[in-house]
């Protein structure tokens, strides 16, 4: 399955109760002796990827390479490092190896959690941080 196949989630209709709730979902432990459901692996796939590819450009927009005298700072390469995942790294079939599946949606939930955090800002293009959570170059801008 290549995610850059699947058509992306409307991003004016991006719903991100649902993304936050895939992302749970995809990151929830599973119980000792359960086993995973292929069929169920594989939806949540194609759905964290949808949802990826909605996020990403409202990521890049916000966060792109904003500080492009000394690259594109830790947004940027996190940008970087989805898109190159949903061209290039596509999820194994879960009817094959389900948990190299599950472990695909695992990585791509977090994905989704970055994304996520960059496009949630205080309004001012930055996603919003705690004081104490910026390093000193950070807080003088």
């Amino acid at each position: 399955m290549s995610a850059m196949n699947n058509p992306p989630a409307a991003c004016g209709d991006l719903d991100v109760a649902r993304v936050r709730q895939a992302i749970e979902a995809a990151l929830a432990p599973l119980p000792v002796g359960d086993r995973l459901d292929p069929a169920v692996v594989t939806t949540t796939a194609q759905r964290l990827a949808e949802y990826a590819q909605a996020l990403l450009p409202r990521a890049a927009a916000a966060h792109g390479t904003r500080r492009s005298s000394r690259g594109p700072g830790l947004a940027g390469l996190g940008l970087t490092h989805v898109r190159y995942r949903l061209t290039h790294v596509d999820c194994p079939d879960a009817g094959t190896d389900v948990d190299a599946a599950h472990v695909w949606c695992q990585e791509m939930a977090r994905s989704c959690q970055m994304l996520l955090g960059l496009v949630s800002d205080n309004g001012q293009g930055r996603a919003v941080l705690s004081p104490d959570t910026l390093t000193d170059a950070e807080r003088k801008g």
